[in-house]
């Protein structure tokens, strides 16, 4: 279940840099032709030449293995080497790959090397994943204040799930101090940013009435939203209060 939650859709990102621009244009072009050989071999090229994102989209190609026969030690390869030359969303892909054994040996130390790096260049999901890694103990030793920690920036990043776990932290004191206020306040941010469950939990929280003024008005507008993202147990909720 972790590895579905933390799995993001940075794998079928396709991306460009200006480098040998030109180039992975054409491969792009080719790859929509259906042309996937020749799209490769222009990855290549670019990739040959400097251009990360030639490295990057070949490493792509060869990961999803749904245009060219699946290879993970391929794509470690040229996700490495765009790692290599600053291309962050390489590195995040790099580090779920050495979490997860894909083409590699387990290697736990190095996904948070490299979740560390995309972590600090801006990436949500590498500070969110390396706080997961911390609070299950996948394949490094439990650390709560470490696991809040990278919670905490991810949050910040707008990283609607940190802000929910973050939030059922200050709700059970767990590793932070109980916190209802702070709680209910991460609740909604992650409700803001998409988040069902934050909508459902923060309505619980109006319609039990045990932390702050009791609000059923509120809480059925939350349960309606966190219904309208498809949330069956706030569906119920909404209905019970509606009756």
């Amino acid at each position: 279940m972790l590895k579905i939650l933390i799995k993001i859709l940075l794998f079928s990102i396709l991306s460009l840099q200006t480098l040998s621009a030109s180039v992975v244009n054409d491969g792009f072009t080719e790859l929509k032709k259906g042309n996937v050989l020749e799209a490769a071999n222009l990855f290549l090229k670019a990739c040959d030449e400097g251009a990360t994102s030639g490295c990057y989209n070949l490493g792509l190609l060869y990961y999803k293995g749904d245009k060219i026969e699946q290879n993970y030690p391929k794509a470690i390869e040229y996700f490495t080497k765009a790692c290599n030359d600053g291309h962050t969303t390489a590195c995040y892909n790099l580090a779920y790959m050495y979490q997860n054994a894909q083409g590699t040996l387990l290697d736990s130390l190095k996904a948070i090397e490299l979740y560390e790096k995309t972590c600090q260049a801006g990436i949500s999901a590498g500070c969110y994943n390396i706080a997961n890694m911390y609070s299950v103990g996948d394949g490094v030793e439990k650390d709560v204040f470490k696991t809040v920690d990278y919670l905490t920036r991810a949050c910040n990043m707008n990283h609607s799930k940190a802000c929910y776990n973050l939030a059922v932290r200050f709700t059970n004191e767990d590793g932070v101090e109980k916190n209802p206020l702070k709680a209910a306040n991460l609740y909604q941010k992650s409700c803001d940013l998409g988040y069902a469950n934050a909508c459902y939990n923060l309505g619980v929280m109006y319609f039990e009435g045990e932390f702050f003024t009791k609000n059923d008005e509120l809480a059925s507008q939350l349960f309606k939203k966190a219904c309208d993202m498809k949330l069956d147990s706030a569906c119920e909720a909404y209905k019970n209060l509606n009756k």
